[in-house]
């Protein structure tokens, strides 16, 4: 029950656009920071662990030295013993290290059906790795050059018990900054983000681009502990019928929320 309303909270939902676009329009590179009439404001650190349960503590993201300079061959050689699946296309390797996920999608299908009770530890953790791929380049970390994930992110996968001790929150939130900052500068065309955070932060602070929320039911059973960002699956923004593009630029200082993360 616990892991359905945690996918949930990482699904995609539908997105703002109209408010997406017009936040990064007012996003400033030299201080990362979204400029408004009334100051400056910003995601943080807080806001990731908070909204997405995402640890902000930790050891850092980062890639051995050993690894640095492995062939194409080498990450599939590590993909192929940590998941047990190498594409039957080659071609579906993009450089040395990113990897297209529709062949990752597809064999994490064919694997879907053979998952009961009694899967063996070792086929349940090849499949874990796989949908973790999956996570990484289709929702954290997406890219601008097409649907891909870079297997650089196999060296964490290697001990799936490990995964919480690494700051991914504060990973996630430098890789969000770095490419606004390339939107905003003109290096890019595109901007690929975790679009829901960005939406779900604007939609947390923003007390005039919120959409209404459902009222709790009295007799509701308590929901499990889960991230902030849970409470707007399923909701949707104004689009068309509130412009943010016209309305964020004379935002108020009332508009805003302040009350700080506990």
């Amino acid at each position: 029950m616990e892991g359905q309303l945690l996918a949930q909270t990482l699904r995609s939902r539908r997105l703002d656009w109209s408010l997406i676009t017009t936040l990064i329009e007012r996003w400033q590179p030299e201080t990362h920071t979204f400029h408004l009439p009334i100051g400056e404001t910003t995601i943080t650190l807080q806001d990731v662990e908070v909204l997405y349960g995402l640890p902000v503590d930790g050891l850092p993201v980062a890639l051995p030295h050993a690894m640095r300079d492995y062939t194409g061959e080498q990450y599939l050689e590590t993909l192929q013993r940590l998941t047990d699946f190498r594409p039957e296309d080659e071609g579906a390797l993009v450089g040395a290290s990113r990897l297209a996920l529709t062949p990752v999608r597809l064999h994490l299908e064919a694997m879907h059906a053979d998952i009961t009770h009694d899967t063996p530890d070792l086929h349940i953790n090849r499949y874990t790795r796989l949908l973790l791929l999956l996570m990484f380049g289709g929702v954290l970390f997406p890219n601008t050059l097409g649907n891909l994930v870079s297997l650089k992110f196999l060296h964490h996968l290697e001990w799936l018990d490990d995964l919480h001790q690494y700051s991914w929150g504060a990973v996630v939130l430098g890789y969000l900054y770095r490419q606004m900052c390339q939107a905003c500068i003109g290096t890019q065309r595109d901007v690929a983000v975790f679009m829901p955070l960005l939406q779900v932060w604007a939609w947390e602070r923003f007390l005039q681009f919120q959409p209404p929320l459902p009222p709790i039911a009295q007799d509701e059973p308590p929901t499990p502990f889960l991230p902030l960002a849970r409470r707007w699956v399923d909701r949707r923004g104004y689009g068309r019928e509130y412009e943010a593009r016209h309305n964020l630029p004379i935002a108020a200082i009332c508009w805003i929320c302040w009350r700080p993360r506990r």
